[in-house]
């Protein structure tokens, strides 16, 4: 249902202009009409700004995510407790708030270098695990070692400078003890490890000091260590850092937890003063009063006009008006359905706003989607797994999902009444167990009925449509397209009344009427909308019977839930058999859920809404304090 709205003005005086915006914003039912400005000139209004970013900052560097799990009591409670209109509070805020962002700097800095440390240390320890049998041999042989970081590209060209150097040598000389080991760490660098005799080690350091290369040591402190005694510290290091990670992700955690809810908190309750802010300087006339006008529901005017005479008495004037036939396109539209159909409005999330003259179709959606979708799943074992999801969605404290739960719960009891009238039960599996037989009828045994009903549910859909198609058409004065949906109506109420007529169930006559019917329906049809009437009507035809997928899919399911039980038959009682059966259970479950959601979406949307609902229509937003059910994340 939509709510209606009467057209509010509010005039106070400037020295309760803080307390008023702050009145009807607690209300938060006054759909304001004068833009709202930008807190520019009041100083208070800046610091709001810079803490709010503060704070929204140090909820991102928390890594804290839980804005869903706040509550209403929380902002109030917080609201109590925290005068945000005290410039002192602020200026505390502030204070407390750097104090809070060194500390939980210094801690993620200290995190941070401990990762980057074991990522270093880790790469660090590869390599010398690879280098350590080559170090302990050049040592027995009393060789010098040395570990040069270089480019892969250079190596070869390296390693012949250095063996030219070392042939070099006078006659009688030795031969100089040479060997060289790579590990490689990508594709363009490796750690070259070199043994030579240590009178030649100086020859090898300019090589490759000439090629670019540096010195490679492992990433200690004690830079003086020997290779061995490095590695022992690297692995020590390696197994100590982790427990202090450890301990700083449990501090982490503990802060986030603790402080993160309260940061949030803090940040709405910061935007909500910006809103007051706002709005208070936007209703400012510039004299001794203020002034605001907007749109509020009907329903709310007792308790808006109420609680403003209590608080300002005499020194506020009200003055509303209901809206005129023109301002219908400028009144926003608000919903108030009852709380079973509430989570159907979902489905007008996805369209455009319905005109504030328009017709709601909720509650409809509410009847008729569960039934198709019951309908066509129509068992009663998957009935009660749709029940099981749904319940446990519904409980979910995010909206969208806790409404999708709630449909479901409907979807699961049509499901079961018609799995009861069909009498299936995970397929045959109830009358192999149960002798369970149906109310009605077998649908996979006997078809042409079922096909009928929806054949029948399909013209009662359509129909409906259209007459509140007429209705709208008549309430917005819009000749063509009340003359359009009369004009379908009577044709397909002569279709009906000839086909009746020529199986004999009627009267010779109302054959003849119903000729007629289909004549006056036509040019009532070409007045409406010209050729582009009749084509409506031949698709309200088609759209007649596209009901009848209902039957066909729910057929479909049927069927394929009596062969998944069949596989026990094949394959007997055994683990094989029974694994098969489930799973082509779970597959019949997922494409009759799917499928039957997705179809009855389309009859709503398509052949059913299709016929009346119009978008163009613009949302209630109330001046409102935050309410954590349609908190959004900021971005």
């Amino acid at each position: 249902m939509i709510r209606e709205m009467v057209r509010i003005a509010v005039w106070g005086l400037a020295s309760d202009k803080v307390r008023l915006v702050e009145t009807l914003h607690e209300l938060g039912v006054i759909h304001l009409l004068q833009p709202v400005a930008e807190p520019l000139s009041s100083e208070l209004a800046g610091t709001f700004k810079r803490v709010s970013a503060k704070l929204l900052g140090l909820v991102e560097a928390l890594e804290w995510n839980g804005w869903a799990t706040l509550t209403d009591d929380d902002l109030e409670s917080a609201r109590r407790s925290m005068p945000l209109s005290d410039v002192s509070v602020i200026e505390e805020l502030q204070r407390n708030l750097d104090e809070f962002s060194e500390r939980l700097t210094r801690l993620q800095q200290e995190r941070g270098e401990i990762n980057q440390e074991l990522q270093s240390l880790r790469r660090a320890l590869r390599i010398a695990h690879h280098l350590d049998v080559f170090w302990r041999e050049g040592k027995e042989e009393g060789l010098e070692v040395q570990f040069w970081w270089i480019y892969r590209e250079n190596q070869d060209e390296m390693l012949h400078q250095l063996r030219s150097r070392l042939s070099e040598r006078k006659p009688g000389e030795k031969i100089v003890a040479f060997r060289h080991h790579e590990v490689r760490l990508d594709e363009n660098d490796v750690v070259l490890a070199v043994s030579i005799s240590p009178e030649f080690a100086g020859v090898a350091e300019e090589v490759f000091k000439k090629g670019n290369a540096v010195f490679w040591k492992p990433p200690i402190e004690e830079k003086d260590l020997p290779f061995d005694k490095g590695l022992e510290r690297m692995e020590t290091r390696y197994k100590q850092l982790p427990a202090r990670l450890e301990e700083l992700d449990e501090d982490l955690k503990k802060t986030r937890q603790e402080w993160g809810p309260r940061l949030g908190v803090l940040y709405i309750l910061l935007n909500e003063r910006l809103e007051e802010f706002s709005v208070a300087e936007s209703v400012d006339l510039g004299g001794n009063i203020v002034f605001m006008e907007g749109w509020v529901p009907v329903d709310a005017m007792d308790s808006l006009v109420g609680t403003l005479r209590e608080k300002f008495g005499d020194r506020v004037l009200l003055e509303w008006r209901y809206p005129t036939e023109k301002e219908w396109h400028s009144v926003p539209t608000a919903l108030k359905n009852p709380p079973l159909f509430r989570p159907f409005e979902l489905f007008l999330k996805l369209l455009p706003t319905v005109p504030y003259k328009g017709i709601d179709p909720t509650i409809l959606i509410g009847i008729f989607f569960p039934f198709f979708s019951g309908c066509m799943i129509g068992d009663i074992g998957y009935g009660a797994v749709i029940l099981a999801l749904g319940a446990f969605l519904a409980r979910k404290s995010r909206p969208l999902l806790s409404d999708i739960g709630k449909i479901l719960v409907f979807v699961s009891a049509w499901s079961i009444f018609w799995g009861v009238a069909y009498g299936e039960f995970f397929g045959d599996v109830g009358h192999r167990l149960f002798h369970m037989e149906p109310l009605w009828l077998e649908r996979s045994e006997v078809v042409l009925p079922v096909m009928l009903f929806t054949l029948g549910l399909g013209v009662v859909h359509v129909i409906l449509g259209l007459v509140l198609g007429l209705v709208q058409g008549l309430r917005s004065r819009q000749r063509h397209i009340w003359l359009e949906k009369l004009g379908n109506l009577i044709v397909i109420a002569g279709l009906i009344g000839a086909m009746v007529a020529v199986k004999g169930w009627l009267p010779d006559g109302v054959f003849t009427l119903s000729v007629t019917m289909l004549v006056v329906g036509v040019v009532v049809l070409i007045a409406g909308g010209g050729v582009g009437g009749l084509v409506e009507s031949i698709g309200a035809v088609g759209n007649m019977l596209s009901y009848i997928r209902i039957a066909a899919i729910g057929l479909s399911s049927a069927i394929l839930a009596i062969v998944a039980t069949q596989f026990v038959d094949v394959f007997g009682v055994t683990l094989l058999g029974v694994l098969i059966a489930l799973a082509m259970h779970l597959l019949n479950f997922i494409l009759a859920l799917a499928g039957s959601g997705l179809h009855s979406a389309r009859l709503q949307y398509v052949e059913f809404m299709g016929k009346f609902y119009s978008g163009g229509g613009k949302d209630y937003k109330p001046f409102a304090r935050r309410r954590l059910k349609s908190w959004k994340k900021p971005s």
